[in-house]
């Protein structure tokens, strides 16, 4: 394979986005299996097998696409190379460093970032521009170590070192440090005012989505004398635009609503004698006057939080909470009145095992699992139609929604042995592919531009289309589906739950009897 050591105006440019005009509106997806790189279309309007885009033999250490989907990155021994193209996928640039094993690409993609312990000359981090392959900035070994306190194992790495802001100007990034945290800017590379932000103890720290915000949490200290607290930092000013102090609180997660409206930090905390403790959150309203913050706990404050997912482009949010062997799924909407936010339930669900949410990327539908080794149940669930979609037992290592939304893909992979199997949004088996020597699935990513909520409507009606072609399909076509909704014959459509998804509903009942049964006996194996 021939690897290109610098650039050319013509290597890089818009054709390197030319997938996303597809007039079908498909994703694309990755299968990495042991010296093969698989590229397909994903299914759409017409078409019931995925269709192969490319397909390389290659042997890399780790395949990764970038942020926005231009690029594929793949690392090796000698350092990291960038694929892109418009029909096929070509190399377009090498980033040398020796034995790299962990690579990032930044939200704008100008910029990789790719760690190495094993590099002779000791620099450990490397800052390459994207486009020609120039490194920006080394941070060497003795650097490193000061920063994150050894470097024996890539576990105790707290990868990426480099968070990058949100917004997609890659104009600032920043990593932790001892009682502080150093923020520079890409103009210069250097510090912002050429010295970090300084934050006694400080364990912790992310950006908002869209904005140049940093959140950090500093913990209580071991006398408990000072609170924790979790602070909002504007960037570049360095000035802390709000505060809340925790009491005796030594860890908490922050969760950031992806539009940057709302962040949630959930931490344990001592009851009023100090025998136990009870989780609970504060909720942050970052773009209201103000910044109010308001406290959420659930109804039962003994239940243990299991996960906490926001609703993508949306104002609601899901809580997996437990009480002994009980499991229950609660939703909630954020309500604002007189520059406060107040909580509303909107419905509980009693479940037999759930341990992870999966939101649609834009928002409304949600799959609650019980992943590989916790029982294996994936619901499909509406948000807001409050409504079960369906029902579907499968041990999934992982999940990853399509881009688009219109598609859930379940990922096992057992005794090296990987199965994909892909489900429209609403609970319908498409397909399923089998892969030896399996290593990973990705689907490509898209900007967060390139679709939006009002486009939704073209998905669904694609998958309107598709599903009503299946009484018309012949042998052939019937290995690729499966319709294994069990529930779909006795589930009525709640109240408010609109037109399309009634008609979905009525096709997947008409098709029902003919199609149930085929995921036992039949596989798919696609070409390639």
């Amino acid at each position: 394979m021939e690897v290109p050591t610098d650039s050319s105006s013509s290597s890089f440019g818009v054709h390197l986005q030319n997938w996303l005009t597809d007039k079908r509106v498909r994703d694309q997806f990755l299968i990495h299996c042991f010296g093969e790189l698989e590229v397909y279309w994903n299914i759409g309007t017409g078409q019931l097998k995925p269709e192969l885009f490319d397909y390389r033999v290659v042997y890399p250490e780790s395949v990764m696409w970038s942020p926005s989907g231009t690029y594929l990155a793949t690392t090796f021994k000698k350092g990291s190379i960038i694929w892109g193209g418009t029909t096929f996928f070509s190399p377009l640039m090498f980033y040398d460093h020796k034995m790299v094993q962990l690579i990032d690409i930044s939200p704008g993609e100008k910029y990789l970032v790719s760690y190495s312990k094993y590099e002779i000359n000791g620099a450990v981090l490397k800052i390459f521009d994207v486009e020609t392959g120039e490194v920006k900035m080394v941070i060497d070994r003795s650097k490193f170590e000061h920063a994150i306190g050894g470097i024996e194992a890539v576990s105790q790495v707290s990868w990426p070192v480099f968070r990058w802001s949100g917004r997609n100007d890659d104009r600032y990034f920043a990593r932790i440090g001892k009682n502080a945290i150093y923020i520079y800017e890409t103009k210069t590379f250097g510090l912002i005012e050429n010295e970090p932000l300084k934050a006694e103890n400080v364990m912790d720290f992310c950006w908002s989505p869209t904005d140049p915000i940093i959140t950090l949490f500093v913990p209580t200290d071991d006398d408990e004398v000072q609170p924790a607290r979790v602070s909002l930092i504007q960037v570049p000013s360095k000035e802390e635009v709000r505060r809340k102090n925790l009491n005796g609180v030594r860890d908490c997660k922050m969760f950031w609503q992806s539009n940057g409206e709302y962040l949630a930090v959930l931490f344990n905390q001592f009851n009023e004698t100090r025998s136990t403790t009870y989780q609970r959150f504060v909720i942050f309203g970052i773009k209201d006057p103000g910044i109010p913050i308001e406290d959420f706990e659930l109804e039962n404050n003994n239940d243990m939080i299991i996960a906490f997912a926001w609703e993508p482009k949306g104002q609601r949010f899901a809580v997996i909470h437990a009480l002994g062997e009980r499991r229950n799924v609660s939703f909630y909407s954020v309500l604002k009145a007189h520059n406060r936010l107040q909580f509303s339930k909107l419905v509980t669900l009693e479940v037999e095992q759930a341990g992870s949410l999966h939101w649609s990327p834009v928002g409304r539908f949600i799959v609650v699992a019980a992943m590989k080794g916790c029982g294996g149940d994936l619901i499909f669930y509406d948000a807001a139609a409050l409504g079960t979609l369906a029902t579907e037992h499968f041990a999934a290592a992982n999940i990853e929604w399509s881009p688009t939304g219109g598609y859930v893909a379940a990922i096992s992979d057992e005794m090296d042995v990987g199965r994909v199997m892909i489900w429209s949004f609403f609970g319908v088996l498409l397909c399923q592919i089998p892969r030896r020597k399996f290593k990973q699935f990705c689907w490509r990513p898209r900007s967060s531009s390139s679709f939006s909520m009002d486009e939704m409507q073209d998905v669904l009606e694609a998958v309107n289309n598709l599903v009503g072609g299946l009484a018309n399909l012949n042998n052939e076509d019937e290995d690729v589906f499966t319709l294994s909704m069990e529930q779909c014959q006795t589930w009525k459509a709640p109240e408010g739950w609109d037109r399309c998804w009634t008609e979905i509903s009525r096709m997947m009942n008409k098709n029902r009897n003919a199609a149930l049964g085929e995921l036992e006996t039949k596989e798919v194996t696609l070409d390639g």
